[in-house]
C-alpha cells in the first residue's frame, strides 16, 4: 500500500473498453480514478518534464503548429517497431509512474483504481494491490478501434501484435472483467467485484 491507499489497476489491450469500465466504475463508487494516459499527457505540455525528455531525444519533428507534442507523430514512432517502442517507453515510464506516486498519495480516496494500458511493461504492478484485466473479443475491439480512432484494420491489428496477449496478462491479473458488447453484463460483472472489495476491506463504496 501506499500511505493507506489500496490500488487497483486496471488493464488490456487497446480496444478492450478499459475507459468504459472505469467511467462506469467511477460514476457509481466512491473512489479516486488515475488514467495513466492523460498523466502522460499532462507531463507532455510545455515546460513540463516529459515535453523536455521528448523533445530532446526527438527533436522539434514530434511538435505540431502550435510548439506542443504531436501525439499523432509520436505514436508512429512508438509503434514503428518494438524497438522503438521500448526507446519511447524508457523515456515515459519512469517519469510517469513518479507523478503517478504522488497522485495516490494525494487522493482524497482510500481505494484508487490506477488505468494503464502498459500497467505490467510500465513499472506500475508493484504500485498495486490487485490488478483487473479487460478483455474483448478481437473483433470487438477492432471494430472499436476503427470507428472510435478511424484505423484501418491492418493497423489496428499491428497495434494488439505489439501489445501483450490476454494470456500473458492474466499471468499478473487477479481477476478478469469481459466487456464485449453486452453492456448490461459487463455492469452486473463489474457491480460483483466491487462488492467483493467492499467485503474484504469492510467499506461501502457505492455512492448515495
Amino acid at each position: 500500500m501506499i500511505q493507506n491507499k489500496y490500488v487497483i489497476g486496471v488493464t488490456g489491450g487497446v480496444g478492450a473498453g478499459k475507459s468504459t469500465v472505469i467511467n462506469y466504475i467511477s460514476a457509481f463508487y466512491r473512489v479516486e480514478v488515475i488514467m495513466a494516459d492523460e498523466t502522460g499527457r499532462e507531463l507532455m505540455r510545455p515546460g513540463k518534464r516529459l515535453f523536455s525528455a521528448l523533445t530532446e531525444a526527438y527533436g522539434e519533428e514530434i511538435l505540431d503548429e502550435n510548439g506542443r507534442i504531436d501525439t499523432k507523430k509520436l505514436s508512429e514512432i512508438a509503434f514503428k517497431d518494438e524497438e522503438s517502442q521500448e526507446k519511447i517507453n524508457a523515456i515515459e515510464h519512469p517519469v510517469i509512474r513518479e507523478e503517478i506516486i504522488e497522485e495516490i498519495r494525494n487522493s482524497r480516496y482510500e481505494v484508487v483504481f490506477l488505468e494503464a494500458a502498459l500497467l505490467i511493461e510500465g513499472g506500475l504492478k508493484d504500485l498495486c494491490d490487485e490488478i483487473w484485466l479487460i478483455t474483448a473479443a478481437e473483433e470487438t475491439r477492432i471494430e472499436r478501434l476503427m470507428k472510435s480512432r478511424g484505423y484501418t484494420e491492418e493497423k489496428c491489428r499491428t497495434l494488439m501484435a505489439l501489445q501483450m496477449s490476454d494470456k500473458e496478462f492474466k499471468k499478473h491479473c487477479t481477476l478478469v472483467i469481459h466487456n464485449n458488447k453486452d453492456v448490461e453484463a459487463m455492469k452486473e460483472e463489474t457491480d460483483y467485484y466491487m462488492s467483493s472489495l467492499e467485503n474484504d476491506l469492510k467499506k461501502d463504496l457505492r455512492r448515495h
